[in-house]
C-alpha cells in the first residue's frame, strides 16, 4: 500500500500552507490519489503503470492545492465589488427608477419637452432634482462598506453608465444589424437622446456622489 499523504505532503513542500489548511489540502488530495490508483487497477492497470500514472497527475494536484486559496481571493474581490459597487449601484439605478414612475403616474407631472430640428430635448426637472439624494445613497452604501472613492462615485452615478451602455448598444445594432440610417442621417436626435437620458440624469447624480468621494471609507 502506497503513503499517498506522504507522496502528497513531499510535493507540497514548496507551498506556503498554514497547519490546519495544509493537513485539509493533504488529506483530499491524498483521498484523490488512492481512488485514481484504485481506478486505474481496477481497470487492469499494472501496479508500475498504475502509480506512475498517479505521479503524473501531481503536477495538476499541486494546481489543485493552491485552488482553495485563489478561489477565496477571487471571491473576496467579488464579495467587495458586490458590496462597494454592483449593490449600492443598483439600489441608485432603482430609486431613480421609482422617483420617475412615482412622478409620472401618481404625480401627473410630465416632462417638459422641447423641440429642436429633428431631435426634442426632454426636461424633466422635478425627477433631475431627486436624482442627487438617489447618488448620494448609493456612494454612502458603497463608503458605509467600505469603497475607494473611485467606488463609490460610480456606484453614485450608476445609472448613466447604463444608460450610456444601452446607447452603446443600440447605435451598432440599430446602424450595422438593423441598416437603420435615420440615426447617421438625424445625429442631433441620437445626441438628444443621450443628453436626455445620460449626461443631464448623470450630472444630477453626481451632485449627489461628490460628498462621498472625499469621505473616509469605513473599515471592513
Amino acid at each position: 500500500m502506497h503513503d499517498w499523504k506522504r507522496i502528497v505532503r513531499g510535493n507540497l513542500g514548496s507551498l506556503l500552507l498554514s497547519d490546519r489548511e495544509g493537513k485539509e489540502i493533504v488529506a483530499e488530495l491524498a483521498e484523490h490519489l488512492e481512488e485514481l490508483y484504485e481506478d486505474l487497477r481496477a481497470d487492469g492497470f499494472p501496479e508500475p503503470e498504475a502509480f506512475e500514472q498517479c505521479l503524473s497527475q501531481l503536477s495538476e494536484v499541486r494546481l489543485a492545492a493552491r485552488d482553495p486559496e485563489r478561489a477565496k481571493r477571487r471571491e473576496g474581490a467579488m464579495n467587495y465589488r458586490s458590496k462597494t459597487l454592483w449593490l449600492p449601484g443598483l439600489v441608485t439605478l432603482t430609486l431613480a427608477s421609482v422617483f420617475l414612475m412615482v412622478l409620472q403616474r401618481f404625480a401627473l407631472l410630465q416632462p417638459r419637452i422641447y423641440w429642436v430640428d429633428d431631435g426634442a430635448l426632454v426636461l424633466h426637472l422635478p425627477w433631475l432634482m431627486l436624482l442627487p439624494l438617489c447618488g448620494a445613497a448609493g456612494a454612502y452604501l458603497s463608503r458605509r462598506a467600505g469603497g475607494r472613492s473611485l467606488n463609490c462615485l460610480v456606484a453614485g452615478i450608476f445609472p448613466a453608465f447604463v444608460m450610456l451602455g444601452v446607447f452603446c448598444l443600440i447605435l451598432p445594432v440599430g446602424v450595422f444589424i438593423e441598416h437603420n440610417r435615420y440615426i447617421l442621417q438625424h445625429p442631433l436626435y441620437f445626441g438628444l437622446a443621450l443628453l436626455n437620458w445620460t449626461v443631464l440624469p448623470g450630472a444630477g447624480l453626481l451632485l449627489g456622489a461628490v460628498p462621498a468621494w472625499g469621505g473616509r471609507s469605513h473599515v471592513r
